[in-house]
Parts: C-alpha cells; sequence; structure tokens
C-alpha cells in the first residue's frame, strides 16, 4: 500500500486569500494521483520491488487546522523473489493526518497510518499451489514541515517525522533441500530475522524525510510532485529472544490537487 503521507502541507498557498476574507470559512481539498512506492527488506526479500500506485486522497481545512485522508494502492502485481521462492505482491496505505499552521511556514502534525504488503510465494519451476505471506504496519506519527514560498514558481516544503507502529506479519518458512536437525539444533541456528516463521508481532519505529514541490495551474488548482523516505526498524521478540530487521520505503507521487 503506497501513501502520500504529507499530500495537502503545501496546498495551503491555494486558499491564504480565503481564509484572510473569510476566517470561518471551511475549505474541502480533492487529489488524485500516482506514483511508485519502493520497498528494501533485505532479511525477507532478495528483491526489492516497485508498486505503481493510484492515490485518492481529501482534506478539511478550518482557519489554521486541517485533517486530511490519503489511500493508495497498488496498480498491478509486482514481481518478488526469496531464496527459491518467486512469486507477486500488493501494497496498500491509509494515512490520516491532523495538521496546524504555527506559522505561514511552519506546520506541526500527527497522525495515524495503516499499511499492508500482500504476497504471493511458490517454489521456483513448481505448478503447485502458492503460499501466502504479508507484513502489516500501523500507528501514530507526528512531525513537522516547513515551506518556502517560490513566488509564481509554486512552493516547496521540506518535512520530517517519526512513526511509533504495531506489526503483525506471516512469515513463511524456507522450504529447502530437506537437512534434518533435531529441536534442539534447529533452535541454535535461528539466530537471524530471515529464520522466522509463522504469524508473530512486533513494533517498528523510525524516521522520514520529505520533500513536496506544488505548482498553482489555475486558480483553485494545482500539480504537486513529492518524494519521501520511510525509514523502519522492526523488533520481534520470540521466547525472549528479540529480532531485528530494517525497512525501507521510498515514495514518488504526483498529484493533482483541487480547492473547492
Amino acid at each position: 500500500m503506497t501513501l502520500t503521507r504529507y499530500l495537502f502541507l503545501l496546498v495551503f498557498i491555494l486558499c491564504d486569500a480565503a481564509h484572510a476574507q473569510d476566517q470561518d470559512k471551511i475549505d474541502l481539498i480533492a487529489g488524485i494521483g500516482v506514483g511508485y512506492t519502493e520497498l528494501d527488506f533485505p532479511a525477507k526479500l532478495d528483491s526489492s520491488p516497485t508498486f505503481p500506485s493510484a492515490v485518492l486522497s481529501g482534506s478539511v481545512i478550518y482557519r489554521d487546522t486541517y485533517l486530511s485522508l490519503s489511500y493508495a494502492d497498488s496498480i498491478s502485481e509486482e514481481d518478488i523473489s526469496e531464496e527459491e521462492d518467486v512469486g507477486t505482491a500488493t501494497r496498500q496505505d491509509i494515512d490520516l493526518t491532523l495538521g496546524y499552521n504555527l506559522t505561514d511556514s511552519l506546520t506541526i502534525f500527527a497522525g495515524y497510518k495503516d499499511s499492508e504488503t500482500d504476497l504471493s510465494l511458490s517454489l521456483r519451476d513448481d505448478d503447485g499451489p502458492s503460499r501466502k505471506e504479508f507484513y502489516k504496519k500501523d500507528g501514530l506519527f507526528i512531525g513537522a514541515s516547513y515551506s518556502f514560498d517560490l513566488d509564481d514558481a509554486g512552493s516547496l516544503t521540506v518535512t520530517a517525522g517519526y512513526s511509533d507502529l504495531d506489526t503483525d506479519n506471516l512469515f513463511l518458512s524456507d522450504i529447502e533441500e530437506e537437512e534434518e536437525c533435531d529441536e534442539e539444533e534447529c533452535d541454535v541456528e535461528m539466530g537471524e530475522f530471515d529464520d522466522l516463521s509463522g504469524r508473530l508481532s512486533g513494533k517498528a519505529d523510525g524516521w522520514s524525510i520529505g520533500i513536496n514541490y506544488l505548482v498553482p495551474v489555475k486558480q483553485n488548482m494545482a500539480v504537486k510532485v513529492s518524494f519521501k523516505i520511510n525509514d523502519y526498524q522492526e523488533d520481534i521478540k520470540v521466547e525472549q529472544k528479540t529480532f531485528s530487521a530494517d525497512q525501507t520505503l521510498r515514495f514518488f507521487n504526483v498529484s493533482l490537487v483541487y480547492l473547492f
């Protein structure tokens, strides 16, 4: 699931004039966009799938406060590989954000996100049934953004945020050439995140940084180009032992936003 968490942070330049004339006016904004999300999860995937995504957004603005909802869904299945397995994957993201403009340039925000990557895997050169795997994350985030007014050239915004998420995973065990080991030996060898299998929950936290460029094209319409990197560390505790892995997401989106 790909999500543009900060879709409307720059769109305020479209409604500054309306706010100045009527401080009690409620503005509605809709957005539609396309882009991609690249997932880098080396502990579980040999490849780094890139998901082309469609993004739908909506926002309500009252004075210096806004509430926005963003939904992103992969347009097609992407090929993946992991050791002896190959398959396809899809991704979805939902973000709900509440923000407040401290000044004309500085905004703080907090919100809730929910993301899921679903995988369908099978053995190479095997026509047998596929096996399902998924990685889910949900939880809270906070952050801030700062905008630079470029006059007729639009506006440039940089963002930074921190997320604290719960995770829910279904990991498949590797299917390899049969190697017999008793239970004690297998426990000793399970020393890495990649060795985990089954339905397991954990925690993930990390930082995000992004840059957004907004260009007005009409009085109430603008084009927004955004790039963002999320870097997480996920920890899963199994039988008093903690397994950790890094996961990086890169988002690129081009959106059309309209102020009603």
